[in-house]
């Protein structure tokens, strides 16, 4: 499951739609993907962090 929001209404949901306006909800949080995808091996060492 992930947390998707409503472009619309702004609200938070685990469902394809708004339970509030009844609208297609979108992913909420494409950041964590992202990090999960990443190879187990990476060296975060070479990481900037600013």
């Amino acid at each position: 499951m992930k947390l998707k929001k409503c472009d619309n209404c702004n609200e938070y949901t685990l469902q394809e739609n708004c339970p509030k306006c009844k609208k297609t909800s979108k992913d909420a949080h494409y950041k964590f993907i992202k990090i999960k995808d990443a190879p187990k091996n990476a060296d975060i060492s070479k990481i900037r962090r600013d």
